[in-house]
């Protein structure tokens, strides 16, 4: 991971800990923007597959960034509906990482949470 990727990350999760006081992680982030995005507000508990559906919104939506998605509607329960629009190369684990961290802290910069 380049420095100022490395160092923006870092301040995001420190940040993200010290708001939500929590133990943020990689996961977790994506959980946050899961529940952002859904724009239903937060809830105390979640279960394991709602945490999964919202953290999947997440990278679904991380992903539109790179054109690897589109968002064509939503459905019956209002969750949004996405299709691909070209293929995710096989990355490695750490490409992927890199990936989502790189557009996590654009999200979170894009949405006045993260000084630019």
């Amino acid at each position: 991971m380049d420095n100022n990727l490395e160092s923006d990350w870092n301040k995001l999760l420190y940040k993200i800990s010290e708001d939500f006081d929590v133990n943020a992680d990689l996961n977790g982030t994506l959980l946050l923007i899961g529940i952002q995005e859904r724009g239903k507000g937060f809830q105390e508990k979640y279960s394991k597959e709602d945490k999964m559906d919202h953290i999947n919104l997440a990278i679904c939506k991380l992903l539109m960034k790179w054109k690897y998605y589109e968002m064509v509607g939503f459905d019956d329960n209002e969750w949004p509906i996405f299709k691909k629009s070209k293929m995710v190369p096989p990355f490695s684990k750490e490409k992927e990482e890199l990936l989502l961290k790189s557009s996590i802290v654009e999200y979170f910069k894009e949405n006045d949470y993260l000084e630019v």
